[in-house]
């Protein structure tokens, strides 16, 4: 579930009919886009009002169910995607098995968009969720019409570039634990925030994913994770919600201060000042390549 994420669907792999699916209250009841949870940061909300109504119309909704593909690398990229609820996991995998996550996609996110005739990596739901899906054909004749969306396209693309090379920075240079809290502050923006009270970061995803996406074990996300409660940076409230508890000790060591055995009060690692913390509260270094 993604509670605090998303509203889930409840239902298994199914198709949606097309007629009103969603939100917004500048636009009528009739319209096929009304009471559409992303209507205002999707791609498509470039689009006026009639043109978002004829690019709706242009394809169909669909619900996932957790693990259900919306596609598999190596095959025909027929459709692309607009993320409405939930959240869906990009993936390749090497040909001995060895997994590496991509990244995520959460509501209003475009994805499946590739020059390419096959899909390069499987897109799949880490827990229930909801898209728009269009054929691709559809959406490039739709795009040549359309200029003001094609620009949003590609500032889409851009976007996305940026966030590969922070990635490529965060798994060549950073430390497991700089990895794991530079991850978190990028959750709290794709959560729901309770005005008044510390920034939740809603996690629709196993650790496992977590980990495949940070390049480190499924156990160290776990050790890491107990070394930020012992420092009181973060609070768990149930598995797949915590909250960051002093969000600038957060961002110091995201940003390269990971030398949290220096740290002042309220961040004590070990009562005793005259003696190391056990291995299990100290900074554990990441090698530069990714751990399997």
């Amino acid at each position: 579930m993604c509670s605090g994420l998303v509203t889930p669907s409840t239902a298994g792999p199914a198709m949606i009919p097309s007629g009103p699916i969603a939100n917004g209250a500048d636009i009528a009841g009739d319209h096929p886009c009304f009471g559409c949870p992303v209507r205002h940061r999707a791609l498509c909300s470039a689009l006026r009002h009639e043109e978002l109504a004829r690019f709706r119309r242009t394809g169909i909704g669909r619900r996932l169910a957790e693990s259900d593909a919306l596609c598999r690398e190596g095959t025909p990229a027929a459709h692309v995607y607009t993320v409405k609820k939930g959240a869906l996991r990009l993936s390749k995998l090497l040909r001995d098995g060895r997994r590496q996550v991509i990244g995520f996609a959460f509501p209003g996110d475009f994805v499946g968009v590739t020059m390419e005739g096959e899909h390069p990596f499987t897109i799949e739901a880490t827990c229930d969720a909801e898209v728009c899906q269009f054929l691709r054909i559809r959406f490039v004749a739709f795009l040549a019409d359309h200029p003001h969306l094609d620009r949003r396209l590609f500032g889409v693309a851009a976007r996305d570039l940026a966030v590969a090379r922070e990635q490529i920075l965060v798994l060549g240079r950073k430390t497991a634990i700089e990895r794991l809290a530079t991850f978190l502050l990028d959750m709290t923006r794709h959560s729901t925030q309770i005005p008044g009270e510390p920034a939740r970061a809603v996690l629709p995803m196993p650790r496992s994913d977590i980990a495949d996406y940070l390049g480190v074990r499924n156990e160290t996300i776990s050790r890491e994770l107990g070394v930020l409660k012992s420092k009181r940076l973060i609070r768990m409230i149930g598995t797949h919600k915590l909250a960051i508890i002093d969000r600038a000790a957060m961002e110091r060591l995201a940003a390269g201060d990971d030398a949290l055995t220096t740290w002042p009060d309220p961040y004590p690692c070990w009562p005793d000042p005259t003696r190391s913390p056990p291995a299990s509260l100290q900074v554990v270094k990441a090698d530069a390549a990714p751990e399997n």
